[in-house]
């Protein structure tokens, strides 16, 4: 993908080889901005973008004129933001898109994320925290039901979650889409996170891949780092 947005330029190759890959970096990197590319949330100057699944799809090509509309890709994006139908149920919104045959994905979904309680809830009585589970397990649920092959895409699912419940959901949610078989690309700018997952990772600065590769390797300075700053904080107490 090549691309210029202000005075940010994109001149990004790499490809998704292992269940979940972590596209790591720091804010304003343009992590997000990938995540809407393949997603077809926007369109780049340049480039090509292959989803391989039980068929090979061709999402977008400016060599060859193609461009496919974002409801026919196969890609679901949970943002860092919340957006969910203000009139639907969380049963409802975590529905939306879900075939007839798979309903039972629904009620699996309101267990790992934890919203069996809120399933007949409004999504204005949630907090942020719930609404951002709802988000997530909607395009978890739609994506694991895709029929031709299909990549979820997670630009910081929980962001802002007390620890504890995020490690808890992170670990749930990693076992039950590697089950279905369902390929992640998630964005963070924490090395904790990261490791926790046990993935694959793109380390990502202005716009280009720096290195990719396991996360021992690829953040093995920053796990360093985090740990020495750790170990002065201990020692401060």
């Amino acid at each position: 993908m090549q691309h210029r947005q202000g005075a940010l330029a994109f001149d990004a190759a790499f490809n998704l080889t292992e269940p979940w890959t972590v596209l790591f970096g720091p804010s304003g990197s343009g992590k997000t901005t990938i995540l809407r590319a393949i997603a077809g949330l926007m369109r780049p100057a340049a480039g090509r973008i292959v989803l391989h699944g039980a068929t090979t799809t061709t999402l977008f090509d400016t060599a060859a004129g193609i461009s496919l509309p974002a409801y026919r890709r196969g890609v679901r994006l949970a943002a860092q933001v919340s957006a969910l139908f203000p009139n639907m149920t969380v049963r409802q919104n975590i529905a939306y898109g879900v075939p007839a045959a798979s309903a039972e994905i629904v009620d699996e979904a309101l267990q790992r994320f934890r919203l069996t309680g809120l399933a007949d809830s409004m999504p204005w009585k949630l907090s942020g925290g719930e609404r951002q589970r709802v988000a997530v397990a909607r395009a978890a649920t739609s994506a694991i039901t895709v029929s031709t092959g299909s990549l979820l895409l997670l630009d910081e699912p929980f962001a802002g979650l007390h620890l504890p419940l995020r490690d808890e959901l992170l670990d749930d949610l990693r076992s039950w889409l590697a089950a279905k078989k369902t390929p992640v690309l998630s964005v963070t700018h924490d090395v904790g996170e990261a490791f926790q997952l046990a993935a694959e990772v793109i380390k990502f600065s202005d716009g280009s891949v720096l290195e990719q590769g396991p996360v021992e390797t690829v953040l093995a300075e920053e796990r360093t780092r985090l740990l020495d700053q750790l170990s002065r904080l201990q020692q401060r107490q």
